[in-house]
């Protein structure tokens, strides 16, 4: 991988956006200040790439941006790929992979989640953060990250730099195919054993086959034997339906004579009620008489008073201009009166509703100057939280540091308490047990010291969130009051101090011009003060009338008695009427008499008639068998027959199916005769390709030129004092074992002897860990299709003299043709001139900045 460009912005140290060109150098140093921003180039890289940098999620996002964003172009294996990531603050990151065609365009490689996408870019690198930091990768505090490893985990971070994860791909894949044929030979096995089962059922099948169809010839002759029977019951019953419905027609000539006979006799009894009707009537002629004769004499007052009213009613009609007039002025006072009896009622509600709206103003402006008091609070709490998340950030970073400081000191104390001899492990000087127990006490009060200022920063942080927690819900809580309660009861205070003034000025016109009209309108309503002119015609009319001497009231009584008397005259024609009907109602009435005899002898005939034919009916059908259980007694031997069919057609199939099978048999023998060999040769690949295969024999070749690499630059760092062994092998702590475990221990020799590399420290560990993985990087640039093109060592030189440090620039030099690019990061002033570029980065305000010289 040959890096291209990388963009940052609000990332870390970095606020606004930076660009890092690396095509215009091959080896450059990165200086600056300590905490100006350079491990974080590096920090940018892992993180795009891999997610994973020195702090996770929100923490990586500056403390003055919103969202962290890197952009990462690079080479790889022939193409030009793009890496974007972002976080946005509180949210989900999103990851962005792209590779650019040839017509210079970016087509996206980005899956369907994050996940899914972080795996499609180290499936293209074929490494992850661990192998790459491992085999490219100095980085800060790290350098030590391959040494430090598990003998085990070392020859898995060894078997993915040297490319040999595909082997494991392979013993998958073997794996995968040897499951399936296994999988597919035990259910051969099934399928076999099942042949076996239904072959050794043949001779019980052919028996039952033989006992299947004698059954089903005895059934046959039972069934055709119900058949015969069934069709003479059938005949019998078809005569007995015949009858059953000659004695329901004889039923329905019954009811219908019967109901012939009840219209008749209902006729007749209708009639004689009518003659009795009329014959009262008539005898009550001599009253009607005398009622019309009354009403006759009723009707001649009644003309007299009409000539009367005549005159009556051309004064009455004089009457009626008048009287027009008054009541068109009453009604026109009236409405007006009513007009301002409902302007007097809305006023007196806009006088009540005013009192309330007065009170609704008063309260909504108490409110507005308790909410406009509250926020008054907010710029405090905003200073309180941005002082809250300064003191969360510094603990935070000072907590980073004294874990690391108190993880050192706690490996020195142990490398001291465990070293048995008169040296140090640490610095290789002389050391007898009063000076060591002096040194492990200071290194404890150290530890217990940095000790307590963690747990003094873990309370500030622990602290921190739940202050911090508390001043964003209330400054959220003040905000939301400020955007939604505050407005809302300005704008009701406006609405209402608006609608208060128009009612009081609605109220003010109605008391100086309406309420003195209505007093006004009741006094004249009151003495009927009005229209003068009619009323004195009116009093002219009126003693007109009383001149005629017309009694309305007498003319009325008359005029209701001759409409009573009206009634007599119909009585009169209908006592007439019943007169001249009851010589012919007598003679229908002997007629219908004479029907109905006809009517009873009729229906009694009918009735004989249908007795008779339901007694021979009855008879008949108790002497005849059940038809129904007949046939159901045929359906059930059917159906049992039809049931004994179906199971000779399969006892055959099942007899016929054994040929079928014993064919089966053979062809499956031979397929699992071929699965099983498949499955031995399958086994023998998938041992191959495991880590004890082929890939431990590529690490045994490729250890020996990783080796002589090392030692080449080690010799090189240590002025020929020191030189660098791997063992893959050593013996059980079992003595009755005669195999060998296999792992990677790194065995120093120096003038010491030959010890273990943990054994190590200080300035002696870091020239042993560079020269190992500078080993390894160049043993990878020098393979071909090498993958790893970029080497990148931050700081180190701090631990070395400046005799160690001119070794190191020396073995830099020496492996920088193997790569495409080589950086160098330091703060060390008199290091810079050694190379022939420098990316300088410096700390602002801004953030941090850089530039290429």
């Amino acid at each position: 991988m040959i890096p291209i460009l990388l963009k940052i912005s609000g990332f870390l140290s970095y606020q606004e956006p930076v660009e890092l060109d690396f095509t215009t150098f091959d080896l450059a140093c990165i200086s600056g200040a300590n905490g100006a921003g350079k491990s974080t180039l590096l920090d940018a890289i892992t993180w795009v790439l891999f997610g994973q940098a020195r702090r996770r999620d929100d923490a990586l996002i500056n403390s003055h941006s919103l969202v962290a964003e890197v952009v990462y172009d690079f080479h790889y294996e022939g193409n030009r790929y793009r890496v974007q990531r972002s976080k946005p603050r509180d949210k989900a990151a999103v990851l962005e992979f792209f590779i650019q065609n040839a017509e210079q365009q970016w087509r996206p490689l980005t899956e369907r989640s994050l996940r899914e996408t972080e795996a499609r870019i180290q499936q293209t690198l074929r490494m992850d953060y661990e192998t790459f930091t491992n085999a490219s990768f100095l980085l800060q505090g790290r350098a030590d990250q391959f040494a430090q490893q598990r003998p085990g985990d070392r020859k898995r971070i060894l078997s993915n730099i040297l490319g040999l994860e595909v082997w494991e791909e392979y013993r998958e894949r073997a794996a995968g195919r040897r499951k399936r044929s296994e999988t597919e030979t035990a259910a051969i096995d099934g399928q076999l054993e099942e042949i076996n089962t239904e072959l050794h059922q043949e001779a019980d099948r052919r028996a039952r086959l033989k006992q299947l169809e004698e059954t089903l010839a005895h059934l046959a002759e039972l069934r055709k034997a119900k058949e015969t029977g069934l069709e003479s019951l059938r005949r019998l019953a078809a005569s007995l339906a015949e009858q059953k419905r000659m004695v329901a027609l004889l039923a329905g000539q019954l009811k219908a004579a019967q109901m012939r006979l009840a219209a008749r006799s209902a006729e007749l009894e209708a009639r004689r009620e009518e003659l009795d009707r009329l014959r009262a009537q008539a005898a009550a002629a001599a009253e009607a008489e005398a009622a019309y004769q009354a009403w006759q004499a009723t009707r001649q007052e009644l003309e007299r008073w009409e000539v009367v009213a005549v005159n009556f009613r051309h004064h009455q009609d004089r009457r009626a201009g008048p009287l027009i007039e008054i009541e068109k002025n009453r009604a026109a006072l009236q409405q007006e009166q009513r007009a301002l009896l409902d302007a007097r009622r809305q006023a007196e509600q806009v006088e009540a509703q005013a009192a309330v709206l007065e009170i609704d103003l008063h309260v909504s402006q108490e409110l507005i100057t308790e909410y406009q008091s509250r926020l008054q609070s907010l710029p405090r709490i905003q200073l309180d939280l941005e002082t809250w998340q300064e003191k969360r950030s510094q603990a935070r970073v000072e907590n980073d540091r004294l874990k690391a400081e108190m993880n050192e000191l706690k490996e020195r104390i142990q490398r001291l308490k465990a070293a048995g001899g008169a040296t140090c492990p640490l610095c290789g000087q002389p050391l007898n047990a009063q000076d060591r127990e002096q040194l492990v006490t200071d290194l404890e009060a150290q530890g217990r010291e940095r000790g307590d200022r963690f747990r003094i920063n873990q309370s500030v942080l622990q602290n921190s969130d739940q202050k911090r927690a508390a001043l964003e819900a209330e400054a959220a809580g003040l905000r939301a009051l400020e955007t939604t309660d505050l407005r809302q009861q300005e704008r009701k205070a406006a609405g209402l101090a608006v609608r208060l003034t128009q009612m009081q000025g609605a109220y003010a016109a109605w008391q100086s011009d309406g309420a003195l009209r209505l007093l006004e309108l009741n006094q004249i309503l009151e003495a009927d003060d009005f229209a003068p002119q009619a009323r004195l015609a009116l009093a002219e009319v009126d003693a007109a009338l009383k001149e005629l001497g017309y009694d309305a009231a007498a003319h009325d009584k008359v005029r209701r008695a001759e409409l009573v008397g009206r009634t007599a005259e119909d009585q009169l024609r209908q006592v007439e009427a019943a007169r001249a009907g009851l010589k012919p109602l007598e003679r229908e009435i002997a007629r219908i008499e004479v029907q109905c005899a006809g009517e009873v002898a009729e229906t009694n005939h009918q009735e004989a008639a249908w007795s008779a034919a339901e007694t021979s009916y009855k008879a008949d059908a108790a002497a005849l068998p059940d038809v129904t259980q007949v046939e159901s007694e045929l359906y059930g031997i059917a159906e049992q027959e039809n049931r004994l069919r179906m199971q000779v057609g399969g006892a055959i199939q099942q007899v016929e199916v054994l040929k079928i099978l014993k064919q089966r048999q053979v062809d499956l023998k031979d397929r699992r005769e071929s699965t099983t060999r498949r499955v031995a040769r399958l086994k023998l690949l998938e041992k191959a390709f495991s880590k004890d295969g082929v890939p431990a024999l590529l690490i045994e070749q490729e250890l020996p030129e990783i080796e002589a690499q090392a030692n080449e630059i080690l010799d090189r760092l240590s002025a020929g004092t020191m030189s660098v062994r791997f063992d893959t092998q050593k013996n059980y702590k079992d003595k009755n074992r005669d195999d060998k475990k296999e792992t990677l221990d790194i065995m120093i020799t120096d003038a010491a002897g030959a010890r273990e590399y943990e054994l190590f420290s200080g300035g002696e560990a870091f020239r042993i860990n560079f020269a190992i993985r500078l080993a390894l990087s160049r043993v990878l640039a020098q393979r071909a299709g090498a993958r790893l093109q970029t080497l990148v060592i931050d700081e180190g030189f701090g631990s070395q003299d400046s005799d160690g440090r001119q070794r190191l620039i020396e073995a830099i030099n020496l492996v920088r043709p193997d790569f495409a690019k080589v950086l160098v990061i330091t703060h060390l002033e008199e290091l810079k001139d050694h190379f022939p570029a420098r990316i300088e980065v410096e700390k602002t305000p801004r953030g941090s900045q850089l530039r290429v010289v």
